[in-house]
């Protein structure tokens, strides 16, 4: 006769369920014996989770201002000028009449990379102010083939980072090097994906080098060109100009020249130059060396500096970023030297969800990271810009990755091209209107002045 075991079954079915009901109440991860025990809630398909209701983001720093359109995520100032940005938006318009350069250097991390919401604020910005050229682009890229906003190839390249080597005295604008190698060439084409980078009129190669070499710099297929390329120790640039440049190849003559990059742009009009790096906190740029970053200032006389960072911040389980604040203090500080009288945005940290009682929410750390943020611009004198705002808030990334088409990946932390589109636009749109303001104000004060 078999011994019956529905009984055992039922015994060990009864004590599961008691374990996990214990678990429930647990509300934070907690250590027993060795093993990490992690909170669950047996009944989180049928519960609302009412502390998170409760969860709202409070903005601790609040100045007043004048008022914001209801559409537009307004720059928060916090510097001490009534007016920081009014030199840049009078080179908007100079350069909109053809008369002037606007350049923007964009230091970003994953969020940004491969131009997702860059692309689409500088296609916008050249639209109304004028440009064509993407600008900066470096000499190798892991992500070559995914960015949409330049057609880009090489060979014969050894690359240098602020990732792989720190401190390194070579190390350019981006956090990057390249040292030429056997058979080394770049290759970029323009993109016909966004209005203005299918062609554009210059071609800028950046250096440095203890002797003098050539370069061999092949435009439209056809136009072969010989540069020098004078011995520097510091970032130096060679120029090559044509009427429309679709295409250009460079090599250089010698092996272990080291270069940083190069810029496709036209003698007018405006460029944001894309240094997003991933995995990088913004903490790493204090490895550039400043003497470089200066030189590279003197070479393209920035107008902006753009600091967006949080995505490799957020995951770590403190919730007490003050060392996070110093840090980011002393790079504001590097850059103020390097870039004198440059203004500085500093961007949120976007939103980013957790998995909790079956939902994707909000991480928990994501609103004290935004007010660690927040400080960091008051502290430094420094302009805001609210990213997790221009997102819609609470729980906006788990709206993006599930909307109908996505507008962010699965991984609930990175935007999509489309996403990337939207908060683009939104930030085009915060610039549109202190142009406005700016207009405004200069023609109230030549109404006094007749």
């Amino acid at each position: 006769m078999s011994k019956n075991y529905i009984p055992y079954a039922f015994y060990f079915t009864l004590a599961v369920a008691g374990i996990l009901g214990i678990l429930s109440f647990l509300n934070t991860e907690r250590t027993v014996l060795g093993y990490t025990l992690k909170p669950v809630n047996i009944f989180s398909d049928i519960l609302i989770d009412s502390a998170q209701i409760k969860q709202q983001y409070k903005d601790t720093l609040v100045i007043e201002t004048d008022q914001c359109p209801a559409d537009v995520v307004c720059f928060r100032n916090f510097t001490k000028e009534e007016f920081p940005l009014d030199n840049l938006l009078g080179q908007f318009l100079l350069a909109k009449s053809k008369n002037a350069k606007v350049r923007i250097a964009w230091y970003g991390d994953s969020f940004s990379e491969g131009d997702i919401m860059v692309s689409d604020l500088r296609d916008t910005l050249q639209s109304l102010y004028g440009g064509n050229g993407v600008g900066f682009v470096p000499i190798t890229s892991e992500i070559a083939g995914f960015r949409r906003s330049v057609i880009h190839s090489f060979a014969g390249w050894n690359t240098t980072s602020i990732l792989t080597n720190p401190g390194s005295k070579n190390l350019g604008i981006s956090g990057f090097s390249y040292s030429s190698d056997s058979g080394n060439y770049v290759f970029y084409k323009g993109s016909d994906h966004f209005r203005h980078t299918s062609a554009f009129s210059m071609f800028r190669l950046f250096y440095s080098a203890s002797t003098s070499h050539k370069a061999r710099i092949v435009i439209n297929r056809r136009d072969n060109r010989i540069l020098e390329m004078p011995a520097s120790e510091l970032p130096a640039m060679i120029t090559v100009k044509a009427d429309s440049i679709r295409q250009v190849k460079a090599s250089l003559d010698q092996y272990g020249i080291n270069c940083y990059g190069a810029s496709l742009e036209d003698e007018t009009g405006i460029y944001i130059d894309n240094f997003a790096i991933k995995g990088n906190s913004g903490l790493g740029l204090q490895g550039i060396p400043g003497k470089n970053l200066a030189a590279f200032d003197s070479l393209l006389n920035y107008d902006l500096i753009v600091l967006q960072f949080g995505l490799n911040v957020s995951n770590s389980p403190a919730k007490d970023f003050t060392s996070y604040v110093k840090g980011m203090a002393k790079l504001v500080n590097k850059l103020k030297t390097a870039f004198p009288g440059t203004p500085i945005l500093l961007l949120s940290v976007s939103d980013r969800s957790q998995r909790k009682q079956g939902q994707f929410i909000t991480m928990s750390t994501i609103p004290l990271l935004i007010q660690a943020q927040e400080k960091i611009a008051f502290d430094n004198n420094l302009l805001f810009w609210n990213l997790f705002e221009a997102m819609g808030g609470e729980n906006s990334m788990a709206e993006f990755a599930n909307s109908k088409p996505a507008l962010a990946n699965k991984d609930y932390t990175h935007l999509n091209f489309a996403g990337g589109r939207k908060v683009g636009l939104s930030l085009a749109k915060s610039f549109i209107h202190e142009v406005e303001l700016y207009e405004k104000r200069r023609n109230s004060l030549a109404a006094k002045t007749k």
